[in-house]
C-alpha cells in the first residue's frame, strides 16, 4: 500500500502539468499573446509533468518489487523424508 500515495500524487502532478500547458496555450492564443510570460510557465509545466511521470514510474517499480519479493520469500515446505534401506553387509560376490 505504500506505493499508492506516490502513484496518486504522480497522477495529480501530471494533471497539474497538463493544466499548466493549457494555461500557456490560453495565454498564447489571446488577442495580445504574452510571449515572454509563457516561457517560464512552460518550463514549470514541463518540470511538474515530468515529476509526475517519475513518481508513477517509481510507484510501479515498488509494486513490482513487492510482488517479486513475495514470490521469492515464500516458505518452502520441507522435502519428504525417504526411508533408507538398511543394508546387511557387503555384497556376496566379493
Amino acid at each position: 500500500m505504500r506505493f499508492w500515495t506516490r502513484e496518486i500524487i504522480g497522477w495529480l502532478l501530471i494533471a497539474a502539468g497538463l493544466y499548466l500547458f493549457f494555461v500557456v496555450y490560453a495565454i498564447l492564443v489571446t488577442d495580445r499573446p504574452l510571449i515572454l510570460e509563457s516561457g517560464p510557465l512552460t518550463l514549470i509545466g514541463i518540470i511538474v509533468f515530468r515529476g509526475g511521470i517519475h513518481l508513477i514510474k517509481v510507484a510501479t517499480a515498488a509494486r513490482i518489487c513487492l510482488h517479486a519479493h513475495a514470490n521469492v520469500v515464500k516458505p518452502h515446505e520441507p522435502a519428504p523424508r525417504r526411508e533408507t534401506a538398511v543394508r546387511a553387509g557387503p555384497p556376496v560376490d566379493w
